[in-house]
Formats: structure tokens, C-alpha cells, sequence
């Protein structure tokens, strides 16, 4: 009986230790469809294309008046407290960012490498393109 017991135990403990339950994959499912797509900054041309797999989101970043979408920036970012978070990566120069879905725009926030708590975040609105 002790072992059954036991055996229920340590299976509630990894249960909520993982932090995967489905009301949780359920809500990560939904935040989700708010970025995944085809997303604009008219003002500047900026593409951005983000999808998910996997449990992250792959960002695809290029400048239409520049660049076609194959050559553009591949970014991997982790949605956390309903926002897309990508860690800084000095090695590939890529800033902090964070990108926040309102409605049918993106508020895209980034930071300078190396800064601080202190620094200024840039901002960048893209709206939902059209395919």
C-alpha cells in the first residue's frame, strides 16, 4: 500500500513540477495564434513572419526594401506572461526583445546589447499583413 502511495505522490509531484498541464498548453495554444502570422511595420518596410514549434516561436526578420524573406534574421523566442521574450545573444548581436500582441498589432521592444535596467527601450508597431 505505502508503494502505491508513494508511487501517487511522486506522480503529482512531476505533474506540477513540469508545468505542462493542459489548461497551460491550452493557454500557450491561444497566446500563440495572437503572433503567429505575417506581421508589417509599413513606416519601414520590416517584415516580420513568426510561427511556433516545439514550445518557442521561430521570428523571422527582414526589410522588404532590402532584403527577400530568405535571407532575413531567424530569431528563437519563448512566450512568457503572454509576451514573447528573445534573450540576448552578444555572440550573434542580437538585442533583448520582447514582443507584446494588442489586438491586431505587435508592439516590438528591444534594447541595446549590454545595456542595463536603466536604458531606453526602442519600439516598433507592426500591424497584420495581408497575404
Amino acid at each position: 500500500m505505502a508503494i502505491y502511495i508513494n508511487s501517487f505522490v511522486l506522480f503529482v509531484v512531476l505533474l506540477l513540477a513540469n508545468g505542462n498541464s493542459p489548461a497551460q498548453s491550452s493557454k500557450s495554444k491561444q497566446a500563440g495564434k495572437h503572433f503567429e502570422g505575417l506581421w508589417l511595420d509599413k513606416k519601414t518596410s520590416r517584415h516580420l513572419e513568426i510561427s511556433f514549434k516545439d514550445g518557442y516561436a521561430t521570428i523571422i526578420d527582414w526589410t522588404g526594401k532590402f532584403q527577400k524573406r530568405e535571407s532575413g534574421d531567424s530569431y528563437k523566442a519563448f512566450l512568457k506572461n503572454g509576451k514573447l521574450i528573445m534573450p540576448e545573444d552578444i555572440g550573434h548581436h542580437a538585442a533583448y526583445g520582447e514582443i507584446i500582441s494588442n489586438d491586431q498589432t505587435l508592439i516590438y521592444l528591444t534594447k541595446s546589447i549590454g545595456a542595463g535596467k536603466a536604458s531606453a527601450w526602442d519600439r516598433q508597431i507592426f500591424t497584420k499583413a495581408r497575404r
